[in-house]
């Protein structure tokens, strides 16, 4: 009886181990990407509404699920830059003539994937 309660310990803790390691190597594999502006000089609320609502509608519309500041694991870094191209358009396209300066960006741990500067240099 002893035995077996042994035994149920020291599979627990092995079952326990072994999903531990697969979570942790399954997050080096897959990189997260955050995104947002990453400066704002002179903003003005309305121009950063303006930015930033351009982007989330354009990752919407390509179906990327995402939160305030990064995207769900596993997001196609091509779809994301298809995105940002799709938002920039909407953003020339625009008549928001820019009074600050603002950096969109979109990164990984290791990497910057996507920058764009808006308005006065």
């Amino acid at each position: 009886m002893k035995t077996m309660k042994i035994w149920r310990i020291i599979f627990v803790m092995c079952a326990a181990m072994l999903s531990l390691a697969s979570c942790s190597s399954d997050d080096e594999s897959e990189p997260i990407y955050t995104f947002g502006l990453t400066s704002a000089i002179n903003g003005n609320n309305s121009e950063i509404e303006a930015i930033e609502l351009a982007y989330s509608d354009a990752y919407k519309m390509n179906g990327i699920k995402f939160n305030s500041q990064s995207f769900a694991p596993g997001t196609s870094k091509e779809l994301i830059l298809q995105s940002c191209e799709q938002a920039e358009g909407a953003i020339q396209m625009s008549s928001l003539k820019f009074e600050g300066r603002y950096v969109y960006e979109v990164k990984s741990k290791d990497e910057t994937v996507y920058h764009k500067v808006y308005g006065i240099r």
